[in-house]
């Protein structure tokens, strides 16, 4: 008894680092517990992919169920500019499904939607009316509940933009080889134009070469 209370308050400090322990431990347990059993149902993101034995470039759209319950999804796909691009129907025609069929995924699983890449930049272009900048672009996907969950898809924007950009170059590329073909065009032009001319000129010239010595001869006859 008597050492209990010569080190009180060691005692003291001892329960309370062990209560904060705990108290921390009950905190991490029920974040996971909540994490476990959150209504956050899906975790949405894109990657992108080239295959280079046929130069195929693809976005792939992973969305993951993180609930403890099936789920079915009615959309997925993007978001610009306020729009969505939705890729739902397309992945039921890529994977033989109807129609109709409802979409639904697995607890704790997982489906990949392919997306051509030239494809959502010719529907991002579209929305930019020929501007290069490219907003942002979010991953999104809706589910049955009506409930819309996003997520930024930086590798996306990232990609689209240097796409965009590369179109912009061989624009200017094409123009230039048109506009010097159209000036070698205008010069070999000029250059037949210039010939037909001379040769205009010396045709003229043989007439009326021909025609003097004709005069010439027939004086020298009389």
């Amino acid at each position: 008894m008597t050492f209990i209370k010569e080190n009180i308050e060691v005692f003291m400090v001892a329960g309370f680092f062990s209560i904060v322990v705990l108290l921390l431990i009950v905190l991490r347990f029920n974040f996971y517990l909540s994490k476990f059993f959150s209504n956050k149902k899906f975790k949405v993101y894109s990657t992108y992919t080239y295959e280079p034995t046929n130069s195929f470039q693809s976005f792939k759209l992973n969305i993951f169920n993180n609930n403890v319950n099936d789920s079915r999804i009615i959309a997925f796909g993007y978001i610009y500019k306020n729009h969505s691009i939705d890729y739902y129907k397309t992945y039921l025609k890529n994977n033989s499904l109807p129609a109709d069929s409802k979409l639904i995924i697995s607890s704790r699983d997982c489906i990949t939607s392919d997306i051509e890449v030239s494809q959502l930049k010719t529907i991002v272009s579209d929305m930019n009316r020929g501007k290069r900048k490219v907003h942002k672009i979010c991953s999104f996907v809706s589910d049955a509940s009506g409930m819309t969950f996003k997520s930024k898809a930086y590798s996306v924007s990232k990609q689209i933009s240097i796409q965009l950009n590369n179109d912009y170059l061989d624009e200017l590329a094409k123009k230039r080889i048109l506009k010097q073909k159209m000036k070698e065009e205008k010069k070999a032009f000029r250059r037949k134009v210039k010939i037909e001319k001379r040769l205009k000129r010396k045709e003229l010239y043989e007439k009326w070469k021909l025609r003097l010595k004709s005069i010439f001869h027939i004086k020298k006859s009389s």
